[in-house]
């Protein structure tokens, strides 16, 4: 039994542990975004090939990259928004058809990964085919709760922005000032908003994954978040500042050399799998955590150890 995810932990050892794990265990973690989500993205690229997008884009000779990149680069960008064809508009909508249904695939891959990290706080050896199997087991309540969270969390974007842009155009009617302070003011407190009820609801993947009477788990997950939820909220903040700084600075500089060729995307692309894939590591190890926190898991296996000996 993994002694450091049996117990509770704080904020920084949560994310000590999920760089940990997805380090030590990276080559099975990825190989399962990389099968389940790869394909769809290899689509994608072999539909911007057909669509008339280059798959190598080289720096023309003599441009200085450093001070012409930039130009170059955004140039790119909008002549081939200007290049619009029957041929574009059709594998546009292949495209946004293959992402959603790698959006219905998602689920399993992150359920997968909770597998995966279970293996590991118990001590057990595990393989890739075994946490796909397991996974595709429970992949019914994993894709349904996956969804119904999805609808909840664009309901509650979606609705107080409308609400929060009506209010904004009436204060802009009254004084400009006051209209731009209550955008501001507004759609923080929208984000926040936001950020606390998917933390609230949003465990109930895992638990739609790892405990079968509750799928698909939105009660349970409100129940095991109480009194960390703003924790959590700062985790997931701090996930996607390190990680997005990262894809960010990859994305701008390959730009500069392969423009928005099918080679940058596929490179993009492995580097969302892999942002993805510490994600996962780590809403699983939140998960487990609040767990032990709120049914005393750790109790329970340590006295199963004892009665063993």
């Amino acid at each position: 039994m993994n002694g450091s995810l049996n117990k509770p932990k704080g904020f920084g050892q949560i994310l000590d542990q999920t760089f940990r794990l997805s380090k030590q265990h990276f080559k099975t973690f990825f190989l399962v975004f990389l099968t389940l989500i790869g394909p769809f993205f290899l689509l994608q690229a072999l539909i911007s090939l057909v669509t008339g997008t280059s798959f190598l884009k080289e720096t023309s000779v003599g441009t200085d990259i450093f001070s012409g990149g930039f130009e170059n680069w955004a140039n790119d960008f909008a002549a081939e928004e200007e290049m619009v064809t029957s041929a574009n508009v059709i594998g546009s909508i292949l495209v946004s058809l293959i992402t959603f249904i790698s959006f219905l695939i998602y689920p399993a891959a992150q359920g997968a990964i909770i597998f995966g990290v279970d293996h590991i706080r118990k001590g057990e050896r595990f393989t890739f085919k075994q946490i796909l199997r397991e996974s595709f087991s429970r992949y019914g309540p994993l894709l349904g709760s996956s969804l119904l969270i999805g609808v909840i969390g664009f309901g509650v974007a979606v609705v107080p922005t409308l609400i929060v842009t009506f209010i904004a155009t009436f204060g802009m009617l009254i004084h400009p000032f006051i209209g731009l302070m209550l955008i501001i003011v507004l759609f923080i407190a929208i984000l926040i908003g936001v950020l606390y009820f998917m933390v609230r609801w949003g465990f109930g993947v895992a638990v739609s994954a790892m405990e079968k009477g509750y799928a698909p788990g939105l009660g349970r997950s409100w129940h095991l978040t109480k009194r960390r939820s703003w924790t959590i909220v700062g985790l997931f903040l701090i996930f996607g500042l390190i990680l997005g700084v990262i894809s960010a600075g990859l994305e701008l500089t390959l730009g500069l050399f392969l423009g928005n060729s099918v080679l940058y995307q596929l490179i993009v692309n492995l580097v969302t799998l892999f942002t993805t894939m510490i994600v996962s590591v780590g809403y699983s190890i939140i998960y487990f955590d609040l767990k032990i926190r709120n049914d005393g898991d750790d109790l329970e296996q340590l006295i199963d150890e004892y009665e063993t000996v």
